[in-house]
């Protein structure tokens, strides 16, 4: 079994593709949204564990397929880019290595696993990317938040949409809080938001220091060390990928003592000024890892510190350290010096702790994805889509005090006359079988008739009724 991936639209109106090394990328992988019908959940249908052919990628087209088969399967390799040509098949080994660049082709690593992701949800409707976020939170993996436009003149894409499949539960054991059990929809949950980014060459990995702050065992950030991470990446710089650290009520385990969502931005910080404006207005505290910096990257710091109310400096420069009149103004610097990451990342986690919950500011991604309209990204919940949430809302008014209470209140017609009808109807079929005579005036299944027409239309179903015929 194979996923059949869409083909181009034969339409004269179609885009070209743009010539850049990100259109390249995505067309070695077959993913050319321009101008193709994106990935759609039904590419999805055929996929099972009593169908699946647990065949390794042999080209760089095998590695989209690859990636939704086993992310299906919460297959912990689910993101490896690693292709592995037949020896018998020689045409196969070429097209590897003319797709494969920059000393690829001696590992079969086709591409950097980040690219892979970002070129799928790229090439996905909201729907697909809605489900692959939720196989992704069951696998522990990092998902994307902004995803760069393959065309560079474009704003990037917020996906706020794919995040409202997110839903989880999680105890907290902080002292002020109770230890009940909250289960909900991480995008509409308040919680503080901690944004990572780096200025400079750091000799350090971000993403692994993350990773052990917050105790990852699933690498829920793709690093260097992984397979293929070594390559250069040449679609997701730019990508804001998120990750939600939750609570269980056990301090002697939990991370944080409240639920905190943790952002990446991945390349240097420098290049993607327009997202690092993002985060720093919509986060709780900005992490920057820093190496040796020019002046541009100095007045960037500079702007970070201005626009958020808590920053921490991890001070990775070789030649001139924060010492002097720029630190005096920053609450929090940690000099690496002789740490190894392992504890770098506990110097870290200690220091959030020291914020969390009372020093930091709460904020849910609905805000954020606000803030990103202001700031001209693209946000994928146009207002056609919020107009119709809003009537959805409208419909389920009620629903929090319980499925029995609202069906009583709002559908009516399916409470206990409906099931005497049915009964009354089930034992007049019976009869007739039996050859048994009916009465065809029943007084009692007149009267429920008569009471059923008798009511009024509720106002979820005003609500809901126009919507099944007005798709506007």
């Amino acid at each position: 079994m194979s996923i059949k991936l869409p083909k181009r639209l034969s339409s004269k109106r179609k885009k070209h593709p743009v010539n850049n090394a990100q259109a390249e990328l995505l067309h070695s992988l077959g993913l050319d949204t321009l101008g193709s019908t994106p990935l759609d959940p039904a590419s999805m249908l055929n996929i099972s564990t009593w169908t699946l052919e647990n065949k390794t990628p042999r080209r760089v087209k095998d590695l989209p397929n690859a990636f939704l088969q086993r992310l299906w399967l919460l297959s912990p390799t689910a993101r490896s880019p690693c292709c592995t040509p037949e020896q018998e098949d020689p045409s196969d080994v070429s097209e590897l290595q003319e797709d494969l660049s920059d000393g690829a082709a001696d590992n079969h690593y086709g591409v950097n696993p980040l690219d892979l992701v970002t070129a799928v949800f790229m090439s996905a409707t909201p729907f697909l990317q809605q489900e692959m976020i939720t196989h992704m939170l069951k696998c522990h993996f990092a998902v994307p938040l902004v995803i760069p436009n393959v065309c560079q003149d474009e704003p990037s894409n917020f996906l706020l949409w794919p995040q409202r499949g997110a839903v989880s539960r999680w105890r907290s054991n902080f002292p002020k809080q109770s230890k009940k059990i909250y289960e909900g929809n991480l995008a509409s949950t308040n919680m503080p938001m901690v944004s990572c980014m780096k200025l400079g060459h750091c000799n350090v990995s971000k993403s692994q220091v993350l990773n052990s702050v917050i105790r990852s065992t699933a690498d829920t950030f793709l690093h260097s060390g992984l397979d293929g991470g070594e390559l250069p990446r040449r679609l997701s710089n730019g990508l804001v990928e998120i990750s939600w650290c939750l609570p269980t009520g056990d301090p002697s385990t939990d991370t944080f003592p409240v639920p905190v969502v943790i952002s990446n931005l991945r390349g240097d910080a420098g290049s993607h000024e327009k997202c690092v404006n993002l985060l720093c207005q919509a986060s709780s505290a900005m992490v920057v890892f820093c190496g040796d910096l020019k002046e541009k990257q100095m007045e960037i710091l500079a702007s970070c510190k201005a626009k958020t109310s808590n920053l921490i400096i991890i001070d990775l420069s070789n030649e001139n350290p924060f010492t002097g009149g720029f630190d005096q103004n920053i609450n929090r610097v940690i000099q690496r010096g002789d740490l190894s990451e392992v504890e770098l990342a506990d110097r870290l986690r200690q220091t959030l702790k020291e914020l969390l919950p009372d020093k930091v500011k709460f904020v849910t991604l609905e805000a954020v994805a606000k803030v990103a309209e202001g700031l001209a990204f693209h946000v994928d919940e146009t207002t056609v889509c919020k107009k119709a949430m809003a009537t959805a809302q409208d419909v389920l008014n009620g629903l929090e005090e319980g499925s029995r209470q609202y069906k009583e209140k709002q559908l009516p017609l399916q409470g206990h006359l409906w099931s005497k009808l049915v009964e009354i109807e089930r034992k007049e079929r019976k009869h007739t079988k039996e050859g048994k005579e009916t009465d065809p005036h029943n007084k009692r299944k007149d009267e429920i008739l008569a009471e059923l027409n008798g009511y009024k239309m509720t106002q979820a179903m005003k609500t809901f009724s126009p919507c099944t015929f007005n798709s506007r």
